[in-house]
């Protein structure tokens, strides 16, 4: 993609596992680090905890910065912001920005289907 598309970013969304199986996993983990180490990036599903961020972090996933946590604008299921909410969890003190440690940083992927 790279040598095709000057500048393009290439992300994975975290819920195709390395065995092929469609299992959404709310973070960066061993079932999923394959594509994160062959792309740009991981896209996280929405439903994650502040277990799964903190769980990323003391992990010492290497190139956190490159985690985009998914927040759902919609706020469906049992998510973290959404609605009037979004920006709580990207912005200080919110929750993404507690993954701010030294060097690495997390980042915020807005989900927002498109249709009616």
């Amino acid at each position: 993609m790279h040598g095709r598309v000057a500048g393009s970013l290439v992300l994975w969304y975290d819920s195709v596992l390395e065995n092929g199986e469609l299992k959404w996993q709310n973070e960066l983990n061993d079932k999923n680090r394959v594509f994160f180490r062959s792309c740009d990036g991981i896209f996280t599903n929405y439903n994650w905890t502040e277990q799964h961020l903190e769980g990323m972090a003391s992990d010492g996933a290497e190139q956190l910065h490159n985690v985009y946590v998914g927040v759902d604008v919609f706020a469906r299921g049992d998510v973290v912001g959404g609605k009037f909410e979004t920006d709580k969890v990207c912005a200080e003190p919110g929750i993404v920005p507690r993954l701010q440690q030294g060097q690495h940083q997390g980042l915020c992927g807005v989900f927002c289907r498109k249709g009616s």
